[in-house]
């Protein structure tokens, strides 16, 4: 049976289970603690033994209610307990609107240390943040005083959530934008902004209108246009068919910028598939 990671939980968002990543005997599963929920997904048949497990496992643990989403479906069921009507993701203090009946629920705790390290850097900085979705890497620069913050995505619905997101946070919205763009088809728009003092690349592996294997390139060679000598990349990569010397020859070869420094996932996903690599313009 699993084994769950849930010593010193608290309201904070904690991956118990990423089997996912490879871990332990069920590779098709992730369990996660929000609270006082607990999730688990199944990104293949769903397994009875692991409900059961689940339904003894939270009479004493800190969690009132227990959901389950099967993902090739998108269908959630209330095992114990009711979908509750408004639900957070906390992560450093930092609180993440969720939808649990969308397929993605709002949330991806496997980016969180690149969120901090942008946090870090993020002070008077005017940030390029692409792909952006909820906004989370936009909270964290906000909540370091960035001085102007760019969030870019072509879902609408997403980018609403990160405004809600800047809200619930108490983050007020000044030189903030959100931009409900095509990237690919907004490279001028981009450029009349530029330069940016950090730089955020973040895409889905594969989406409507964009496919990382083909577009990402079509990004990268735009980045000099965008930059100066002080620019700071961020580039995300979240795939089991790509490494990371893949996303470092994709930069390197196709811009001037620098490989920098590599970003651990957090040890929870250590065995994950993202990849976040730090660059500077050479």
């Amino acid at each position: 049976m699993i084994e769950l990671k849930d010593k010193n939980l608290n309201e904070e968002f904690r991956r118990l289970y990423h089997g996912r990543g490879g871990e332990g005997e069920y590779k098709s599963i992730t369990i996660d603690s929000i609270d006082d929920i607990l999730f688990v997904q199944f990104f293949e048949d769903e397994k009875e033994e692991i409900i059961e497990y689940l339904k003894e496992y939270i009479k004493t643990s800190r969690h009132n209610i227990l959901l389950s989403k099967h993902r090739p479906t998108n269908t959630l069921k209330e095992i114990v307990g009711k979908v509750p009507k408004e639900a957070v993701a906390i992560e450093n203090g930092i609180k993440f609107k969720l939808n649990f009946y969308n397929q993605n629920i709002g949330y991806f705790g496997d980016t969180k240390n690149a969120r901090m390290y942008i946090e870090k850097i993020a002070q008077n900085k005017k940030i390029l943040n692409l792909f952006s979705y909820t906004c989370g890497f936009s909270l964290y620069a906000k909540r370091a005083k960035a001085s102007k913050i760019i969030n870019m995505d072509m879902s609408k619905s997403a980018l609403a959530v990160g405004m809600q997101n800047h809200s619930i946070n108490n983050f007020d919205m000044n030189n903030i934008s959100f931009w409900p763009h095509n990237i690919l088809k907004s490279f001028s728009k981009i450029k009349k902004n530029a330069p940016y003092d950090i730089i955020i690349i973040d895409p889905p592996t594969y989406q409507t209108n964009f496919i990382a294997k083909n577009d990402y390139l079509k990004i990268i060679k735009r980045l000099d246009s965008f930059s100066d000598e002080n620019t700071i990349l961020l580039a995300c990569l979240n795939s089991p068919d790509y490494d990371e010397e893949f996303l470092r020859d994709l930069v390197e070869k196709n811009s001037s910028f620098k490989v920098k420094e590599k970003i651990a996932n957090p040890n929870e996903y250590k065995n994950g598939s993202l990849k976040s690599l730090v660059f500077s313009f050479r």
